[in-house]
């Protein structure tokens, strides 16, 4: 069996149902593999000892600026699936509201670069917003108490807050700028992953490939199979609400998990360059190279 370390860029949810659910199932072992999966929050990325890791793309670019060795192989959704959430009492509607209000952020250069594009986009002034640095971990007891708004995935904080009975704003940043429609989720291979186990990464891609069109095809039972797998006390409700959100946007018009398209992971890229995030491009950030 070859071993592959896999490590989520939070704790397990509904954007990692496919990787639950191939788990779970033994698709993996079916394919000779053994995946170790673990899940913790990481603000900053970093890769260490494991083979594949998941976040966003700007976390990722910022890791190969450090000089850390990795690709990007696959994304999780077709569109990118976060903004920024606030209780309703808050009043915030769009980017340029944050101003005054408390705004949690993590520590790289990129988050700044990017919030404050979105706020100056939408006519506001982010040096007005007051920045909290913390990783949220839980979003119902931060937001009205710690800070006033965080930058989540829709998929899960606003459905926490939803099932935990608040009236909530939520605005997608692709929505307000397209160059925030970026690969996120997604994952990257180590370099040396990919030059000691190509045909590892390959099968595993093409395990989660076959798993994630189970998911978009059944989002109530397949997430429900694998709920032991879920944050400890995460209802029914809950889980099939969110894995519904996320289906429609988990494969491409062909039918397929995973491939990165060039426009969303360019435009992105292009614009951490222009703002000195990092100071250039490399030939290999991301592949599609490792699908059949």
């Amino acid at each position: 069996m070859e071993k592959l370390k896999v490590v989520l860029d939070w704790f397990p949810n509904t954007n990692h149902t496919g990787y639950l659910l191939a788990k779970k199932r033994g698709m993996f072992e079916a394919e000779g593999l053994d995946v170790e999966i673990s899940g913790k929050v990481h603000g900053a990325m970093h890769i260490g000892d494991a083979d594949f890791i998941c976040g966003p793309e700007i976390s990722m670019l910022d890791c190969m600026e450090r000089g850390e060795g990795m690709t990007c192989v696959a994304v999780m959704t077709q569109k990118c699936d976060s903004g920024i959430v606030s209780l309703k009492e808050a009043g915030i509607t769009r980017p340029r509201e944050l101003e005054g209000k408390r705004l949690t952020h993590w520590s790289p250069a990129w988050f700044h670069k990017a919030v404050g594009r979105v706020v100056e986009v939408d006519g506001g002034d982010y040096s007005k917003v007051k920045l909290i640095n913390m990783d949220v971990g839980d979003i119902v007891s931060t937001l009205g108490e710690v800070a006033d708004a965080t930058w989540v995935y829709e998929n899960w904080e606003n459905q926490v807050l939803i099932e935990a009975g608040k009236e909530i704003n939520y605005f997608n940043l692709g929505d307000i700028d397209p160059i925030f429609d970026f690969c996120a989720p997604a994952m990257a291979a180590s370099k040396a992953t990919l030059e000691k186990k190509p045909e590892a990464v390959r099968k595993f891609l093409h395990v989660l490939d076959m798993a994630y069109r189970e998911v978009a095809a059944d989002p109530d039972g397949t997430v429900l199979e694998v709920k032991d797998m879920m944050p400890e006390g995460s209802s029914d409700s809950l889980l099939i609400r969110s894995q519904r959100h996320l289906a429609p946007i988990l494969l491409d018009e062909a039918g397929r998990w995973g491939r990165i398209r060039p426009e969303r992971w360019d435009r992105m890229a292009d614009y951490m360059l222009s703002v000195g995030v990092i100071s250039h491009r490399h030939p290999d950030e991301y592949t599609n190279g490792y699908f059949d």
